[in-house]
């Protein structure tokens, strides 16, 4: 950045990764232009976070056209090496987070799942991992803010086709790919590609998002955080959105809330705490530092090829 250095070119480098975070395709031009800065300096910046293996221009995909109905937040306590849960909950198909946590509990697991008893089959099935001591479960009745994934959308007759999967299958490896390289990966024209993807992503059943990765020690890393509140459930969450959280769930357990933050400095992220612990309505805050996260995951190629062409009528 030969026009900004030091903490500024810092900034604005966050800036321009952060405006990709709810769009993976938005135009570099106009993140430009937002930030009067040069299109060139915008592409530079996102060319060397992917590089650098910091940041992927990937896909997800709603929950409901992989047939997922159910969410639990997890915290699982170890006896022994950890190293060998840390591989095991990693290749669990059903895992859409893991990540090392300081605290009580070293390891935080995110599942999803379909129809019972799915999720009670996903419990025993860690709970049997060798070494798993215990595991404390909160189920999610609703996640309100989800910066990498769609929201469920209702969409449960939602059709695809094998087209249609060819173009989410190719999002997958670059987000920001061309119609003519979706079209081409697809069979179908440029044209045909972007009706295509303008579908899906209108129903909400895809998102293109710039992904971190994170599985590396970061100087700032995020923290979850559990949250219990005396306020009405809709109250609440309109002052944790005010926080801008990266994800936010209502939840049913030893918390009402469950949320992430992410912020550029320890400082930002202490204001967050500090404004979470002087509301008056909450009446407890567990935190936890995302130390390393190793899986996160929002949809899989393999995972939509199960849902049928023909079960349901589409949403046109």
């Amino acid at each position: 950045m030969a026009d900004v250095t030091g903490e500024a070119a810092l900034a604005l480098r966050g800036e321009i990764l952060r405006a990709l975070q709810e769009d993976g395709r938005a135009s570099y031009s106009r993140i430009a232009a937002s930030l009067g800065v040069t299109r060139r300096l915008v592409t530079q910046v996102v060319q060397q976070a992917v590089d650098s293996n910091e940041l992927r221009l990937t896909v997800s995909i709603s929950p409901d056209l992989l047939g997922l109905e159910r969410f639990a937040y997890l915290q699982v306590a170890v006896e022994g090496a950890v190293e060998p849960v840390r591989q095991a909950l990693v290749a669990l198909p059903e895992s859409s987070f893991v990540a090392d946590v300081a605290g009580v509990f070293p390891i935080d697991v995110e599942v999803r799942v379909g129809a019972d008893p799915h999720l009670s089959d996903v419990l025993a099935t860690i709970q049997g991992i060798p070494g798993v001591r215990s595991v404390r479960t909160h189920m999610y009745e609703s996640i309100e803010v989800n910066r990498y994934s769609p929201l469920r959308t209702g969409h449960t007759d939602f059709k695809v086709d094998s087209q249609d999967r060819a173009v989410i299958a190719h999002l997958q490896l670059n987000g920001r790919a061309s119609y003519r390289e979706l079209g081409e990966a697809a069979g179908l024209s440029p044209g045909g590609a972007r009706l295509r993807f303008e579908r899906l992503k209108r129903a909400g059943v895809v998102k293109v998002v710039a992904m971190p990765v994170r599985d590396h020690q970061r100087e700032t890393p995020s923290i979850g955080m559990g949250i219990r509140s005396r306020l009405a459930t809709g109250e609440m969450l309109h002052f944790l959105r005010d926080l801008e959280p990266e994800f936010l769930a209502v939840t049913v357990g030893s918390y009402n809330f469950v949320a992430t933050f992410s912020r550029e400095s320890a400082t930002e992220l202490i204001a967050v705490t500090d404004a979470l612990r002087a509301e008056p309505g909450i009446t407890a805050v567990e935190s936890w530092a995302n130390l390393r996260v190793l899986k996160e995951q929002y949809g899989e190629g393999d995972r939509l090829s199960v849902v049928s062409e023909t079960s349901t009528g589409g949403v046109e």
